[in-house]
Formats: structure tokens, C-alpha cells, sequence
């Protein structure tokens, strides 16, 4: 065992909450620098066993839940701001996208190219259908987005 594994288990050790197994034992035997610091973690832990512990004052619990209810109360905040954003901006985007079906042309338009899709395989066909393919990913995307942003903050609500 080295000094740089040993480091972090001489606290433990000189508070009684670790046994050291061999390994520890024989490098605390054996090197004169983990040995002086046990030693001095030990006495330390001896003197503050000495010492009464300080009181807390008046009203801290009380004091520390206030402060935690507070801080939780801003987050809630501005994790219903964030949501309620993302909802604007679905609302937007679904009324965006209700004016362009009540474009009939449009409707007829895309019902033919689909048809067309469907009926040729042509390369070029699908090159033409890809731009309105992009914005209905990206609507779907976004409601997906919105959807698990209200799974995620009613989820915080309930923790």
C-alpha cells in the first residue's frame, strides 16, 4: 500500500469508524510520514472528544427549512417560466400549422405529392417531399420536447 492510497483512510482510522486491515498496519509501521500523521489525526480526534459540543442556535431548523423551502420555491419558478415557454411556443407552432391546413390548394397539393410518393419511387419525388418531411419532424419533435418537459416538471412537483 502507498502513502497516496493510505491518505484518505487516516481519518476514518484515527476516528475508530475503519479497522486497518495488514496492509495499513505494515505501512503505518514502516513509514515514518502516514505514521506521524495518524498520530496527529489521533490526537486531534482525542481533543475534540474533549470538547462539548457548541449548541445550534435558536430557531436554526427552523431557519434552514425556511431557507430550503425558498430555494425549492425559485426553482419551481423557473422550471414553470422554462414550460410555460415551451407551451407559447407549441401554440404557436400548432396554430401555425392549423392556417396552413386550412390552406386547401396546400392540403390538395401535399395529398398529391404523397400520392405521387407513393406510386413512383422515383429519387427525384422524394427529393420534392422532403421539405415539408423536415417541418413535420420538427413539430413532432417539438411536441415530444414539450410533452417530456411537463412529464419532467410535474415529476419534480411530486418528489
Amino acid at each position: 500500500m502507498t502513502c497516496k492510497e493510505l491518505t484518505e483512510f487516516i481519518e476514518p482510522v484515527a476516528a475508530g469508524d475503519l479497522e486497518p486491515d495488514a496492509g495499513m498496519r505494515a505501512h503505518f509501521e514502516t513509514c515514518p510520514r502516514c505514521a506521524s500523521a495518524l498520530a496527529s489525526a489521533r490526537r486531534l480526534e482525542a481533543a475534540l472528544a474533549g470538547q462539548e459540543a457548541p449548541q445550534a442556535p435558536a430557531r436554526f431548523a427552523s431557519l434552514v427549512l425556511q431557507r430550503v423551502r425558498r430555494e425549492r420555491w425559485r426553482m419551481e419558478q423557473n422550471v414553470d417560466r422554462l414550460f410555460n415557454l415551451a407551451i407559447v411556443a407549441a401554440l404557436l407552432i400548432v396554430a401555425a400549422g392549423v392556417l396552413a391546413l386550412m390552406n386547401l390548394s396546400g392540403v390538395i397539393a401535399s395529398a398529391s405529392e404523397a400520392w405521387t410518393l407513393m406510386s413512383s419511387v422515383s429519387g427525384a419525388v422524394a427529393r420534392a417531399a422532403m421539405p415539408s418531411m423536415d417541418t413535420y419532424i420538427a413539430a413532432g419533435g417539438l411536441l415530444a420536447t414539450a410533452l417530456g418537459m411537463w412529464w419532467w416538471a410535474e415529476r419534480r412537483l411530486s418528489l
